[in-house]
């Protein structure tokens, strides 16, 4: 310790004016005097530290043992400086144990057990007086004051510990905020959640809450540590099925698409043999059809979140064409519609800010060849479903 250090310095410096009394004469202490302890931590849970001061000893024996001399010589400067080395030496062979140091509640009492070199006591012209045990009262420990950190009247509200999810499921995330006024002890709690991200609706989180030092340091603790919410609230990408009318919702952007296509140039292969057709070259429209049928597609790349989800809607163009391009009665061209980014609301409706409709180059004579054109390179890098458009 810092001030035992210069205590000692202290004392070989005054030994040049000081010199220790001899002829038998002995310094008187009791070893108790200079023993305390200290008690910390919440009661029942109470810690006990002991403290001996051998700078307060060795200062009492000092004064004891000590003559002023204004000139003593170098022999008793000497002589002095041994004997300060024999008593911080003494100092050193003091050891304190306490028969309890954990788990204790007000009103427990520890004991303190003193043990010396009796050897290095006659060595400094020490009597010992008195015990070499005390006993001390446990006092000044902390009272437990329960907190609530998932009390329903602040957890999960707006005003209290807010909790919030954002982003579509499955790439949903969670956000904590404590809203309550400093001067509230659950202002201090702090939360954490075992999932942070990727969060789908229905998960179950885990929300774990825990104390600050110094809300510990001041008795409190928690009643528990741990709730589980369900992540809920959060658009989502639809990956297996259509729910009715949401087909409805979608079915406006895909005759925009084709009908924008057909008002221009578009393209028929029938086998290998590709046909080029403007609106002028249509004979006769009957109009646009759908399915019945569809996919609905999701990708493997979860890191491509711009087309995370696909709706493939088989479509069916019936016109007369001149050349002889038919499918059947009127069944002139199909081929896939692209809906990317099929969203759910949280209202349970299509999110139809979000979709955008593609087209294939060309428009087909069969299905088939259409799949085979269209829906290859798509199986690679998603997982297909059958929906049924209603």
């Amino acid at each position: 310790m810092k001030i035992r250090k210069y205590l000692i310095a202290g004392l070989a410096a005054g030994a040049a004016m000081m010199a220790l009394s001899g002829c038998g004469s002995k310094a008187e202490i009791e070893m108790t005097d200079y023993v305390s302890v200290d008690f910390s931590g919440l009661d029942g849970e109470g810690k006990a530290e002991v403290h001996f001061d051998a700078s307060a000893m060795e200062m009492d024996i000092y004064e004891q043992l000590s003559d002023e001399k204004k000139d003593p010589t170098a022999e008793e400067i000497e002589e002095t400086l041994e004997d300060i080395g024999k008593l911080v030496e003494f100092g050193n062979t003091i050891t304190c144990e306490l028969d309890k140091t954990e788990g204790l509640e007000i009103g427990d009492e520890v004991t303190v057990t003193i043990s010396y070199d009796k050897d290095g006591a006659k060595d400094c012209d020490l009597k010992i007086k008195g015990e070499t045990e005390k006993t001390f009262e446990v006092e000044g420990l902390k009272e437990r004051v329960e907190l609530d950190p998932f009390d329903s009247k602040v957890f999960n509200t707006d005003e209290g510990i807010e909790l919030s999810f954002s982003g579509r499921d499955p790439f949903g995330r969670i956000s904590v905020e404590n809203h309550l006024p400093s001067g509230d002890p659950l202002s201090k709690v702090k939360y954490s959640v075992d999932k942070e991200e990727n969060i789908k609706n229905g998960d179950a989180i885990t929300v774990t809450a825990s104390l600050t030092d110094d809300l510990e340091k001041e008795g409190y603790v928690l009643k528990e540590d741990t709730a589980v919410i369900t992540a809920g609230n959060m658009d989502r990408y639809i990956s297996n099925e259509l729910k009715p009318g949401m087909w409805q919702q979608i079915q406006p952007y895909c005759d925009q698409e084709l009908t924008d296509e057909l008002d221009g140039v578009f393209f028929i292969m029938d086998g290998k043999d590709s046909y080029r057709f403007t609106q002028h070259d249509v004979l006769s429209f009957e109009g646009i059809t759908y399915g019945p049928e569809a996919y609905l597609a999701t990708s493997r790349m979860k890191e491509n979140r711009e087309e995370y989800n696909l709706l493939i809607v088989p479509y069916y163009i019936h016109a007369t064409l001149p050349g002889g391009i038919r499918l059947g009665d009127n069944e002139t061209a199909t081929g896939y519609a692209i809906v990317k980014n099929v969203i759910e609301t949280k209202t349970g409706e299509i999110d139809t800010n979000t979709i955008s409709v593609t087209l294939p180059d060309y428009s087909y004579t069969s299905l088939e060849q259409a799949d085979s054109e269209c829906l290859s390179e798509i199986r690679v890098n998603y997982d297909l479903v059958t929906v049924t458009l209603q």
